[in-house]
């Protein structure tokens, strides 16, 4: 951690009247630790690095492994017997009020509820008031530098141009008279994400049928359906740029094989674009009022759209995650039904939107991307669908 980040982190905890920052780690339990403080090698053993309001952090640390320890800025201190680490964090932490911990209260929020519960009852029982450190981690593990906000919006182009080329094949095939299967699609869109020299942490999703009604379907060869005239067509694809520190872009768009689009689907989309389109006029207003927004907030009213259509039992996950070197990221998600997201979407945080609708037989999804910048939200997957593409005239 470099003295810059540390003033950054004392100015939010003072800000929010913490004490300190008590990152914790017992065998990579805890992954925001070791990720925060870039831990490597060997570690096995309980560690603990508290980053106080004020002053030079100090560092918990077993005497078999000093090494991953050594670059972090502040004091060390070693222990080998556990009776010899709870005495050194009772002479530390008697007389702190409130620690940030990656602690989820009632288990709401799962990404940051890191730390076991027999930790936390110990640092408790200094006197010691633990709180959640969720927006200390979506602030200085989540935001986005300059250079990642520009290498995202290349892979935005991308996506959605190499999408353009998917669709475009699945219509040539039909077109001849050629069989075109999912999985044909995806390893097409796999073949382009290789020649734009990008790389993703899973193939895509194309789905026709009850298989666009998964959202979590994956084509494979074996199972893969073959597309035919008159099909729904759903494909959603996520890639970033095959560099360091580079951002994902993460889209979805549905296509109709055919010129004439039945009526229940063009209603659904339509559902569909309302309730993502209300999310994004949410977030502008809050953010022009200089109100405060919150993931769980974006979701009820993304949400509320749909279910005032009746059509909420339909609408089976979250309205959207973060997006950072992975497709799902270590920022706020847009939740408040599969987790109660109370994280601040801040500057520098990029997210998804994306209601679908999943029914027996067809479903369907639209998605975007969203950029807090800070002048408010900015769509960055550009252009945005408003309408079923039809494949044919």
């Amino acid at each position: 951690m470099k003295e810059k980040i540390l003033q950054q982190i004392q100015g939010e905890l003072a800000k929010h009247g913490l004490d300190g920052w008590l990152l914790y780690d017992f065998h990579g339990s805890n992954d925001v630790a070791v990720s925060f403080l870039k831990l490597t090698g060997i570690v096995t053993r309980r560690s603990f690095y508290l980053i106080p309001s004020s002053g030079l952090p100090v560092a918990f640390v077993h005497n078999i492994e000093k090494e991953p320890f050594e670059h972090l800025l502040g004091e060390k201190e070693f222990y080998s017997s556990y009776r010899v680490l709870e005495e050194m964090l009772r002479n530390r932490l008697t007389g702190q009020k409130r620690l940030a911990m990656e602690y989820s209260e009632m288990g709401r929020l799962p990404y940051i509820g890191k730390v076991d519960a027999g930790t936390i009852e110990l640092v408790r029982s200094f006197g010691v008031e633990v709180v959640s450190s969720a927006d200390l981690v979506s602030k200085f593990s989540a935001c986005l530098t300059e250079d990642q906000i520009a290498l995202h919006r290349t892979a935005a182009q991308l996506v959605n141009s190499i999408k353009d080329e998917a669709f475009a094949l699945i219509k040539s095939r039909l077109e001849s008279g050629t069989k075109v299967t999912e999985y044909d699609v995806t390893q097409f869109i796999m073949e382009k994400f290789a020649s734009e020299k990008m790389v993703t942490d899973h193939p895509p999703i194309c789905g026709v049928g009850k298989n666009g009604g998964n959202p979590h379907y994956v084509p494979t060869e074996e199972n893969s359906s073959e597309i035919k005239r008159d099909d729904l067509i759903l494909i959603d694809l996520w890639a970033k740029l095959d560099r360091p520190g580079a951002v994902m872009a993460d889209i979805t768009w549905m296509a109709f094989a055919g010129p004439e689009i039945p009526e229940k689907f063009v209603a659904d989309f339509q559902i569909l674009c309302m309730a993502r389109d209300a999310a994004c006029s949410f977030i502008s207003k809050k953010w022009k009022e200089g109100t405060t927004v919150y993931g769980y907030q974006v979701d009820d009213v993304c949400r509320g759209v749909i279910e005032a259509d009746e059509k909420g039992a339909f609408f089976t996950h979250r309205t959207g995650h973060s997006i950072f070197e992975a497709t799902h990221g270590p920022g706020p998600n847009i939740d408040n039904l599969e987790t109660e997201d109370r994280r601040r979407l801040l500057p520098g945080h990029l997210f998804s939107i994306e209601p679908g609708l999943y029914m027996e037989d067809y479903g369907l999804r639209t998605e975007i991307n969203v950029l807090i910048t800070e002048s408010g939200p900015e769509i960055t997957s550009q252009p945005v669908q408003t309408e079923i593409l039809r494949l044919f005239e």
